[in-house]
């Protein structure tokens, strides 16, 4: 039975998931929409009429109306998918001779429909989850295994909902644990420099980095005690006692049922042996601090240098040019295509400078104190009693209303400079001071990226996760916009301040009449 549970996979047929993948979208949302009609109605009642069918399609979604022959047609279908089954509801009362037909128009989920659709359904809710790293995961796994013990000892009849929780306790380890390992691969294999992939991957990573040290230290002895005496009480013994208040009405099932939650308190036991995954995951926040450093060094390195290899190649030939002989002149050469190396590590020395041998005395007591001075601190307690964990909830706090109001903050900006199309220069006079300087600042990084190639400048606004392009517009025009600090004068530009999700569509050809000039 475990070697049935853990092979599962090879029990899938094609044929049970066709409709979840039919080619014409119209067709698939017809039949999915009736699968969930079908779904929340089996939770109010056995069965379900045509007219209960159709007034449900709209609750969950779907407002194309279906007439009757269409919907007898689509119920037809799923029966013969084995999906549905129709029911004859003798006990409705006959006003009519069509009523006899009526008999024949209840419909419900089978078994195999209800755990097919809920699967589907679990599936795609899963996939749009907002991520999230619990704080007291592990206090909740902990309370899990204290219920159980101690409904072990006094109320059996509870034990099947406890040994339910544990299966809610193992979906939420996996959840963290890949959502944490997939934030850890994005940084490495991922394009850095993409706003939206750093800033999702990176905050996820350094909320890791708070939790694992504070959160999973302090729960998991805990956690470890409970299994311990979960061990000794016998695990066999506890899935034996839950069974007879299991509910099952075939006996036959409850060998099933036992090596399944027997399977599920093992694989809880192996998250937290010496070499579990959650040892793993403690040991791998170290690496996760050398990867997120890499990140960082990239994403810096890629913002640093030019928009193309032939600016940057251009700037350093305007720097040999400069140098004043040959000898400067092979240094900066030297320097640019790394012949030595451009960091150097600055060796501390070998030994600590440290005064020994002072002797302080108080008058004529018979007490001496040796003092020494040492550079550097000794770490760790001055006794064997350990150190008292402190109450970090207050700085937990304050960071995540730190996070919210810089979310805010970003929203806020973004709602401001984003344009709806292109515009002059004569729109900074339209924002606020706060505004009109984050986007000035961009239009200068992205003049200095200008590409004459393209005719168009990029620059990103990270502070509300906007990119700018600027084009030139009228050559030989100059704007002056009026600003509460002054007046700004400048070459007309053309903007557009877009997501930086959204690619910009911009014409590499200026307009008719316009001559297109290079601002590089």
């Amino acid at each position: 039975m475990r070697l049935r549970s853990r092979m599962w996979w090879q029990e899938a047929v094609p044929g049970d998931w066709y409709v979840f993948g039919m080619p014409d979208d119209l067709v698939r949302e017809r039949y999915l929409a009736l699968l969930a009609a079908l779904e929340e109605l089996s939770t109010r009642g056995p069965m379900a009429t045509l007219s209960d069918i159709a007034a449900q399609l709209p609750a969950v979604g779907y407002h194309e109306v279906l007439p009757e022959s269409e919907l007898r047609t689509c119920l037809d279908q799923l029966q013969a998918w084995r999906f549905a089954e129709p029911f004859h509801d003798y006990a409705a009362p006959l006003r009519s001779l069509q009523g006899l037909s009526a008999r024949e128009e209840a419909w419900a989920l089978t078994r195999r429909g209800r755990g097919i659709v809920a699967a589907v359904r679990t599936a795609v809710v899963d996939v749009v989850r907002a991520l999230q790293l619990p704080s007291r995961l592990l206090d909740s796994v902990e309370r899990t295994l204290r219920a159980l013990l101690d409904h072990l000892g006094g109320d059996h009849g509870l034990l099947p909902g406890d040994l339910e929780d544990v299966r809610t306790r193992i979906d939420e380890l996996q959840r963290v644990t890949a959502d944490f390992y997939a934030a850890l691969a994005k940084m490495v294999q991922a394009d850095v420099t993409d706003n939206a992939v750093f800033s999702e991957n990176r905050d996820r990573v350094v909320e890791a980095l708070r939790q694992f040290p504070r959160e999973y230290g302090r729960g998991l002895p805990r956690v470890e005690a409970a299994l311990q005496q979960l061990r000794e009480q016998g695990v066999a013994r506890t899935v034996e006692a839950a069974v007879a208040h299991a509910g099952l009405v075939d006996v036959a099932d409850q060998q099933h049922w036992i090596d399944e939650r027997m399977r599920r308190l093992t694989d809880l036991d192996a998250w937290f042996t010496p070499d579990g995954t959650v040892y793993r995951l403690i040991d791998s926040a170290s690496g996760a601090v050398h990867t997120l450093l890499v990140a960082i060094d990239r994403r810096y390195m890629a913002r640093r240098r030019g928009s193309d290899l032939g600016v940057d190649f251009r700037a350093l030939a305007r720097s040999l040019h400069r140098q004043p002989d040959d000898t400067e002149a092979r240094r900066v050469y030297a320097a640019a295509f790394g012949n030595w190396p451009a960091w150097h590590a600055v060796l501390s020395a070998a030994e600590d400078d440290v005064a020994h041998g002072t002797v302080a005395a108080a008058a004529a007591a018979r007490h001496q104190v040796e003092v020494t001075l040492r550079e550097h601190e000794r770490h760790g307690p001055s006794t064997g009693r350990p150190r008292k964990v402190p109450d970090t909830s207050a700085d937990r706090t304050a960071a995540h209303a730190q996070a919210q109001a810089a979310a805010l903050r970003r929203r806020h900006l973004a709602a401001l400079l984003s344009t709806d199309g292109e515009v002059g220069l004569d729109y900074l006079a339209q924002l606020p001071w706060e505004a009109a300087v984050l986007l000035l600042n961009a239009i200068e990084v992205a003049l200095s990226h200008y590409r004459p190639t393209d005719g168009v400048g990029r620059a990103a606004i990270d502070e509300a996760g906007l990119e700018v392009s600027v084009r030139p517009g009228r050559p030989d025009a100059t704007i002056t916009v009026e600003l509460a600090e002054g007046r700004l004068s400048g070459p007309d530009l053309r903007l557009s301040v877009t997501p930086q999700e959204q690619q910009p569509s911009l014409s590499t050809q200026p307009p008719a009449g316009e001559q297109q000039w290079s601002v590089a």
